[in-house]
């Protein structure tokens, strides 16, 4: 069986949902620049008191730490739901090409050469944003990579039109893949499978995927394949 999420379009978005991101984009925008004070507190503290020849005793200097690694993971945060609340907005939609889009994310991205990427992308265009296909690609791509425990990632992606206002797009890879029970949870916003310590991701991509295929009147469909292991994400979305 597989997690799929579809979008109902009978349903009207909300004006309160815009109101919404606009409040999440400021909130998110201002507390940053707190957020990097407190990241570079601690080294001011510690360049200060090494000036000063004073010597902090282990424990306040783990503190120290201590509170740059919370500060650093609080940015992630809040870098996440800056570009969760971008989703279709701060961009003009138009003709754009799909098979070129990825193309410059994959090497934007510079994974290293051992992971294998095979396409099969359509020629044509579609008519989205062209921040939020980046965001589509980026967030497949970067989970397929970060949590492939062993061996080399393989990544097989195929596109294209499946219906005369709809486009397909189908990302497999050979990781360990998501339980069954686990396809609907990844989703959401601020969710992951392993620790903090494992990853320290915030856990926004997958739901800044669903977010875009909603907006678009689409789908995101979570699955396994019949044989081995690995994770398929298919996503719907109407941009013709």
């Amino acid at each position: 069986m597989s997690a799929d999420l579809s979008f109902d379009p009978s349903i009207p978005m909300a004006e309160s949902d815009t109101e919404t991101d606009e409040i999440i984009y400021r909130i998110s925008h201002d507390l940053r620049a707190s957020v990097r004070a407190l990241q570079e507190l601690p080294t001011w503290i510690s360049d200060d008191l090494d000036q000063a020849a004073i010597r902090l005793p282990g424990a306040t200097a783990r503190h120290l730490e201590l509170i740059a690694s919370h500060a650093c993971r609080l940015d992630l945060m809040l870098t996440g739901l800056l570009e969760y609340s971008r989703v279709s907005r701060m961009q003009p939609i138009g003709a754009i090409k799909p098979a070129d889009v990825l193309r410059d994310v994959i090497e934007d991205l510079g994974f290293p050469e051992e992971v294998s990427i095979t396409i099969d992308m359509d020629r044509g265009n579609v008519q989205m944003g062209l921040a939020d296909l980046q965001r589509v690609f980026s967030a497949l791509l970067i989970n397929s990579v970060r949590f492939h425990p062993e061996g080399a990632p393989k990544i097989t992606i195929t596109g294209g039109p499946c219906s005369d206002k709809e486009w397909r797009f189908v990302f497999a890879d050979n990781g360990p893949g998501i339980p069954e029970d686990k396809r609907e949870f990844i989703l959401r916003p601020m969710t992951k499978l392993v620790s903090r310590d494992v990853d320290p991701g915030a856990g926004m991509g997958l739901a800044i995927l669903r977010k875009v295929a909603w907006t678009y009147g689409g789908s995101v469909n979570v699955s396994a394949p019949k044989a081995g292991t690995g994770t398929i994400v298919t996503v719907t979305m109407r941009v013709n």
